[in-house]
């Protein structure tokens, strides 16, 4: 850590918000808040939200359960977790989860080393309010290879 990183107080309401492929999120830490070592956001998913199985090469996740009941899958093995537990998932790990209530669920996201929210609201500028053709398909290709991020297919 560095001497130019200066203490963060945020709530809820304070995060920055931001809705990649749709899905609301708020930054509460982001990487420039601490110097790049992780990023903190709450992600809140719809019943039977969540993302296809993807990878991100040399980043790790904490996932702690706020709300809500999720199925996670983590390289093929899946597990369903409620409120207070906590997943997680090393660097290079094909995952996916799912909000499996019938209620809207949250999760904390932690990325280590950060970059997640850089990653979120690229994505977010490129998919908000807009269809899913392949011109978004090509830009998202190339914001996932920037942030070495993969979908896997099912």
């Amino acid at each position: 850590m560095t001497a130019d990183l200066k203490p963060v107080t945020r709530t809820f309401d304070e995060g920055e918000t931001i809705h990649p492929f749709g899905t609301p999120q708020k930054i509460m830490l982001a990487s420039e808040d601490t110097g790049g070592a992780f990023s903190a956001i709450v992600v809140m998913h719809e019943p039977g939200g969540g993302p296809p199985p993807h990878s991100h090469a040399g980043q790790a996740e904490y996932m702690y359960i706020m709300e809500g009941i999720y199925e996670f899958t983590l390289d093929g093995v899946s597990r369903t977790l409620g409120p207070d537990s906590i997943v997680f998932i090393p660097p290079d790990t094909v995952h996916t989860f799912r909000n499996i209530s019938d209620k809207p669920g949250k999760v904390l996201d932690w990325s280590l080393p950060g970059g997640q929210d850089v990653y979120f609201r690229e994505v977010s500028e490129l998919t908000t309010g807009k269809g899913f053709g392949e011109e978004m398909r090509r830009q998202l290709t190339d914001i996932n290879k920037r942030h070495a991020t993969r979908f896997h297919d099912e």
